[in-house]
C-alpha cells in the first residue's frame, strides 16, 4: 500500500516539473499593439497653426518611457519642428509642443517611433500626414450687445442700501413651497441690447438675494454654476474664459481652450479626475459650391472643436466635427455665406465615463468614447441611428445630461426664431443594444413657453425638475417665464421670471454656503424724524443676526440692537438718538452668537462725526 502512495507521488512530481520546464522553456509571447488614441487623426484637414501632436497609449507610462520616444514633425513649409515633449498629468497621454506654429496651409508630416513597454508589449509606430487650415478665423464667444437699452433696468430691490439698483427685476410666484436644498444660481443680461443689468445672482426659491457680482465691465457673464467639486464657475465674454471661483467668492483657477483656439462660451464641465471639458468653435473659409448647388465660393464655415485639459492645463484630449461629422448633416442653410454646422451647446460626462455632446444646429445628442475619439452613436439629426418611442424627436436642443438611472435630460427648445414652437424638458431611456429612445417623462408650460435660445433641464436629488427657459420668446400666444420648478408629477412649485427682455443663458438650482472675505457693509439714509442704517454681507450664508453698534466716539460704541437676519440686507430704524451720536457699525453673528465680522465704522453726519478720525 505504502509502494503505491509513493509511485503516485513521484509521477505527479515529474508531471509538474514537466510542466513547470515546458513552461520556462516556451518562448514569452510579444504583442504589438496601436496606440488608443492619438490627434491630429491622418489626413485630418482644417488643423489649427498651433496643434500639439498627442498620443495615448492606454497604459501609466514612465519617464523613461518616453525618453525613448522620437517625435518627428516636419511641415512641408515650416520645415523641421523643435519642441517639448510633456508627460501629461494622467501619466498615459504624451504631447508634442511644437516650438513654432504649422504654417496656414501647409501638410504636415508626423513619425513617431514604436515603444516598447517590457518584453510583451510594443506599440507599433505612428507614420501620416494632416492639413493645417489656409484661413483659420478665431472662434466666436457668442452674440455681442449691440447697444444701449433705453434706461437702466426696474430695480430687483429699490429699498435696499447696500446693493446696486441695476440689479434687474424679478418676480416670483409660489404654487407650493419649495422644499429644495438649494440657491438659484443664474446670471442675467439684457437679451440682444447692452451689458447694463448683467449680474452673477445667487438667490433663494423665495427670491432672497445671498450674492451678487456686476459682470458689466465684462459684457456679460454665462454659465453660472456649481461644478461637482463645489466651486462656482462662469463664463467672462470679455477675456473668453472660465473663471472658478471658492466659497469666499475668489477666483482661484480659469480655463481656456488650447491649440490655437478661442474658447467657446457654452459649456465648462470639471470632472472627478481634476480634468475639465470644454468647446471653441472653429471658423474656416471654404469653397461651398463644390458640396452643393448655389453653395457660397468664399463661405465661412463653423465646426466645433472638444477639448479636454487636465490640472496642468495641457490637451489631453482633443475631438473635431471636421473629422467626424458630415457638412450635410446640419440643420442650417448650405448656401449662406455665413454657416454654423454644429453649434455645440452642451457636455456632459456619462456614467460610463464617456462624453455625451448637444450639438443645436444638427438636433443631435452624440456619445463620443473619451478615450479614443470613435462616436459611439448618434441620436436625432439627420444621422439619427435610433428609433424614438413614445414621442417626438428634439429638435435645436440645449443641454443633455445623464441620470443616475441611465437615462438622460434634454431641453427641447424645438422650434425657431422664423418658426416659435413650445418648448420642453424631455427625458429618454436609451436602449443602446436595440438602438431605441424611449420617452419617460416630458414637461411644456401652460401656456408654451418658447426658449428662442439656451435653457437646461436640471433634475433635482429629491425628484423634482429645475427648468430654465434660456431666451424666452415675446411673439403673441407664449408666455414669458424665465425658470420653473417642477414636482415629479409636474405640477409647478415655483416660477421665477425676470422682466422683459432679460433672460439667462442657464439657471441652477443647489446647495451652497458662501464665507465671503469682506466686511459686512452698512449704509445710512436720514429724513426728517429717523436714520435707517441698511447693513448686509454679500455673499454670507451663515449670518443669523446683526449686533448694531452707536456712539459719539468711534472707539467707544455701544450696542443700540441686535436684529434677526430675515433678508439680504437688514434695516434699522432708529428715533430719538442721543445728541452726537452719529458713529454706527454692524457685527454679524452666526447662529450660536459667535461674531463671523464687522463692518467699517460709519458716520452719518461729517460734521459733528468727521470721518478722518
Amino acid at each position: 500500500m505504502k509502494t503505491r502512495k509513493i509511485i503516485r507521488f513521484l509521477t505527479a512530481s515529474i508531471t509538474l516539473l514537466t510542466v513547470f520546464a515546458a513552461s520556462a522553456c516556451a518562448p514569452t509571447v510579444q504583442q504589438t499593439l496601436n496606440p488608443q488614441y492619438y490627434a491630429p487623426l491622418k489626413d485630418a484637414n482644417f488643423v489649427s497653426t498651433g496643434a500639439t501632436i498627442s498620443v495615448r497609449y492606454g497604459p501609466q507610462l514612465t519617464h523613461q518611457n518616453i525618453a525613448r520616444l522620437k517625435f518627428s514633425v516636419i511641415g512641408a513649409n515650416s520645415g523641421l519642428h523643435s519642441g517639448q515633449m510633456i508627460l501629461a498629468d494622467d501619466h498615459k497621454t504624451v504631447i508634442f509642443k511644437p516650438a513654432d506654429p504649422f504654417t496656414p496651409g501647409e501638410i504636415v508630416n508626423v513619425d513617431i517611433n514604436s515603444l516598447r513597454l517590457n518584453s510583451q508589449t510594443t506599440y507599433s509606430p505612428l507614420s501620416y500626414t494632416f492639413k493645417v487650415a489656409l484661413n483659420q478665423k478665431p472662434g466666436g464667444v457668442g452674440a455681442v450687445p449691440a447697444g444701449p437699452p433705453d434706461g437702466p433696468p426696474k430695480s430687483a430691490f429699490p429699498d435696499f442700501l447696500t446693493v446696486p439698483q441695476d440689479i434687474p427685476h424679478f418676480t416670483v410666484s409660489d404654487t407650493l413651497p419649495s422644499n429644495s436644498d438649494g440657491d438659484i444660481f443664474v446670471a442675467p443680461f439684457y437679451w440682444t441690447k447692452s451689458t447694463i443689468g448683467s449680474y452673477l445672482l445667487i438667490l433663494t426659491p423665495q427670491g432672497k438675494l445671498v450674492y451678487y457680482e456686476s459682470i458689466e465691465s465684462e459684457l456679460s457673464a454665462f454659465d453660472f454654476k456649481k461644478q461637482p467639486n463645489g466651486l462656482l464657475s462662469y463664463f467672462d465674454q470679455r477675456d473668453a474664459a472660465f473663471y472658478v471661483m471658492d466659497s469666499h467668492y475668489q477666483v482661484v483657477d480659469s480655463y481656456k481652450v488650447g491649440n490655437g483656439y478661442t474658447t467657446d462660451l457654452h459649456d465648462l464641465q470639471i470632472l472627478p479626475n481634476g480634468n475639465a471639458l470644454l468647446m471653441a468653435y472653429d471658423a474656416e473659409t471654404m469653397d461651398m459650391s463644390k458640396i452643393v448647388p448655389g453653395g457660397n465660393p468664399d463661405a465661412t464655415v463653423t465646426g466645433l472643436i472638444i477639448q479636454e485639459l487636465d490640472p496642468s492645463k495641457n490637451v489631453i484630449f482633443e475631438w473635431r466635427s471636421w473629422d467626424h461629422f458630415a457638412i450635410t448633416d446640419t440643420t442650417s442653410a448650405l448656401t449662406d455665406p455665413q454657416i454654423d454646422l454644429v453649434h455645440g451647446n452642451a457636455l456632459a460626462l456619462a456614467n460610463d465615463g464617456n462624453l455625451l455632446l448637444s450639438s443645436r444646429n444638427q438636433s443631435e445628442i452624440t456619445k463620443i468614447n473619451l478615450q479614443t475619439g470613435d462616436v459611439i452613436w448618434r441620436l436625432g439629426g439627420k444621422a439619427n441611428q435610433f428609433k424614438f418611442i413614445g414621442g417626438q424627436p428634439f429638435a435645436y436642443q440645449h443641454d443633455v445630461r445623464q441620470l443616475p438611472n441611465g437615462d438622460i435630460t434634454v431641453f427641447d427648445n424645438h422650434g425657431t426664431m422664423q418658426t416659435p414652437a413650445a418648448s420642453a424638458g424631455i427625458e429618454y431611456k436609451i436602449d443602446e443594444t436595440n438602438n431605441t429612445a424611449t420617452q419617460v417623462w416630458d414637461f411644456s408650460h401652460n401656456p408654451p413657453v418658447f426658449g428662442t435660445f439656451m435653457g437646461n433641464t436640471e433634475r433635482l436629488p429629491d425628484g423634482n425638475t429645475f427648468m430654465s427657459w434660456g431666451a424666452p420668446s415675446q411673439a403673441q400666444g407664449f408666455s414669458y417665464v424665465t425658470m420653473t420648478e417642477l414636482s415629479p408629477d409636474n405640477t409647478p412649485i415655483f416660477e421665477f421670471t425676470f422682466d422683459e427682455p432679460y433672460v439667462s443663458y442657464r439657471a441652477f438650482l443647489a446647495p451652497w454656503q458662501g464665507f465671503p472675505d469682506t466686511q459686512p457693509t452698512l449704509a445710512f439714509k436720514t429724513d426728517a424724524s429717523r436714520l435707517t442704517l441698511g447693513y448686509s454681507w454679500n455673499g454670507a450664508t451663515e449670518v443669523a443676526s446683526y449686533r448694531v453698534f452707536g456712539g459719539s466716539q468711534p472707539m467707544s460704541l455701544k450696542m443700540i440692537e441686535q436684529e434677526p437676519n430675515t433678508d439680504f440686507e437688514v434695516q434699522s430704524h432708529l428715533t430719538g438718538l442721543p445728541v452726537g451720536e452719529c458713529y454706527f457699525q454692524v457685527a454679524a453673528l452666526d447662529k450660536n452668537g459667535k461674531e463671523l465680522g464687522r463692518s467699517k465704522v460709519v458716520s452719518t453726519d461729517s460734521v459733528k462725526c468727521p470721518a478722518g478720525y
